[in-house]
């Protein structure tokens, strides 16, 4: 239980000694915070068969987890009914249940386009990057006269500790509707299920001309099997490679080489791939991340690429460092020059990195004491690497000047912003970090701060103008001195800032979500025209 205590309080290294002390005991628990840690060398030897599966399972080893089941006589467990589904699933070609409607009346095609997206979470419920995008994209949409329903997946929000919510939620004038039946499905596909069957009587109500399926491959399925029993076309936005986001959650480097040679990794990779050759067409956010697609087998003319936009209300902000302090009544000092950012706090983002370049600088004598006795760092949002950082922190003599205040509410997440004097995204070199673009630095740069990024493919998009002249500072990823010099850069520097902020500020201009929106509507129309040739020549 000492284990499993330190374990919830953020300390893994105490987690992990308590573990070790305890793996002779051979507690259910141990085993189970072995399985937390991604340490299952440490598993206990007489560990039950739920939790040797469950370790098999978390290593991306599917069928052997099944099958550690079967044969320990529990193959009809629950459990066992649960990963067996998951398993068949992420079968290349797997078809979910599509009951037929029986006679629709064909849906005018000369009317304003309709779509119904279907959605993992969404706002008010969740505050990711994932449910920001999806408001934004559906609120530009209406604004350009499309009108957009969106679906969540079965059990949401209950599942993520809401236990009373409505069946829809309306916000910004756009509709979330919930999958929440009076019994949940005792199974992954049973759950798809009982959201294909809550998307047609949508489909009944709304009379979609197009089905939009957004990240991850579960949607792609409920989209797949609406369309075949309606007939209305579909689009995949692929806005991640699940698999990659997986394999970044593995804590250290062995156990990430393991995970990228897994049964899980290449059964997602060829679901998610077989699944976006089947869509009408495909919407992706970097270039990188659209030759990932290519390689896969997309066909390059059914991509299109929306990057991350930004809302225009950035663009008309104009607090200064200090103005935006003061109105957050933050302990950043008024003339501090901060340096940081607003985000989850998770490995593959590099903070650490980050700590150890401030202290680089802070300890540099080459650098003028008026500058380096300035600096501080300004880390905004909350993840499993808070407390990780916390010490870092204080064991490299910088706690003073290290602000953490945690998760703030979304409407101050932008003044954080304009708090920092620099924006920086020092994230690791992760296959999940070279090909997915944040929202982070499109939103710094509207709001008129320079950014340095971590020199990756996806990273290094953001901060390319269209004749891929840079409009940001590039930093070699996971290098403490290549980022201390791309920070020391601008802060030494106050008209080089003063240039990368106007740079920026006029090239996010050309982003706005209302300019992105013509895209979308090309694919939506592209699917629906092609769909309507082929009913005539069908005829």
């Amino acid at each position: 239980m000492a284990a499993l205590g330190a374990f919830m309080a953020g300390d893994e290294n105490s987690a992990l000694q308590h573990l070790i002390a305890a793996r002779a005991e051979g507690s259910r628990t141990a085993g189970e915070v072995a399985v937390l840690l991604d340490r299952t060398d440490l598993l206990p030897a007489n560990a039950p068969a739920s939790t040797r599966a469950r370790a098999l399972w978390t290593a991306g080893d599917l069928s052997g987890a099944v099958e550690s089941l079967d044969a320990a006589g529990r193959g009809g467990t629950p459990q066992a009914r649960r990963l067996r589904s998951e398993l068949d699933i992420l079968e290349v070609g797997h078809r979910l249940q599509s009951p037929c409607l029986g006679d629709l009346d064909p849906t005018p095609q000369g009317e304003p386009l309709r779509v119904l997206h279907l959605i993992t979470n969404s706002l008010p419920h969740t505050q990711s990057g994932y449910a920001l995008r999806t408001h934004k994209i559906l609120t530009a949409l209406a604004s350009n006269g499309i009108e957009s329903l969106a679906l969540t997946r079965t059990g949401y929000p209950v599942m993520v500790g809401k236990p009373l919510c409505e069946d829809e939620d309306t916000i910004d004038g756009i509709r979330y509707r919930r999958t929440l039946p009076a019994t949940l499905g005792a199974t992954p596909e049973e759950r798809l299920d009982q959201e294909v069957a809550e998307a047609l009587r949508l489909v009944t109500e709304f009379r979609p001309h197009v089905l939009h399926a957004t990240t991850d491959y579960r949607n792609a399925l409920v989209a797949q099997a609406v369309s075949a029993a309606t007939g209305i076309p579909w689009i995949f936005e692929v806005r991640g490679l699940m698999e990659q986001t997986w394999i970044a959650s593995h804590r250290s480097k062995e156990t990430r080489a393991a995970a990228a040679s897994s049964e899980k990794v290449r059964r997602i990779v060829e679901a998610e791939a077989s699944l976006a050759r089947e869509a009408g067409a495909v919407v992706t956010l970097s270039r990188t991340m659209a030759d990932v697609l290519v390689e896969r087998g997309v066909p390059a003319a059914r991509i299109t690429l929306v990057p991350n936009g930004v809302d225009e209300t950035l663009l008309r902000e104009d607090l200064t460092p200090a103005a935006a302090r003061e109105r957050l009544r933050s302990d950043v000092p008024e003339d501090a020059l901060a340096i940081g950012a607003v985000s989850a706090l998770v490995d593959y983002e590099g903070f650490d990195v980050l700590l150890r370049a401030a202290a680089a600088i802070i300890d540099d004598d080459t650098m003028p004491e008026a500058v380096r006795d300035r600096v501080h760092v300004v880390l905004v949002g909350d993840g499993v690497s808070g407390p990780v950082l916390r010490e870092l922190g204080d064991e490299l003599g910088i706690s003073d000047r290290l602000h953490m205040p945690g998760r703030v509410p979304a409407g101050s997440a932008r003044t954080w912003v304009q708090a920092l004097d620099v924006v920086v995204v020092p994230r690791k070199d992760l296959e999940v970090t070279r090909t997915v673009t944040p929202q982070k630095p499109a939103e710094a740069l509207a709001l008129g701060r320079p950014v340095v990024v971590s020199d990756l493919p996806a990273l290094r998009e953001t901060v390319q103008d269209p004749q891929g002249e840079l409009i940001g500072e590039l930093a070699e990823a996971g290098s403490i001195a290549s980022l201390a010099s791309s920070i020391t850069t601008l802060i030494a520097d106050a008209e080089r800032r003063e240039e990368l902020s106007g740079r920026g500020r006029a090239e996010a201009a050309e982003r706005t979500w209302s300019a992105m929106m013509r895209l979308y509507v090309r694919a939506y129309r592209s699917v629906a025209l092609r769909d309507a040739e082929e009913s005539i020549s069908g005829e």
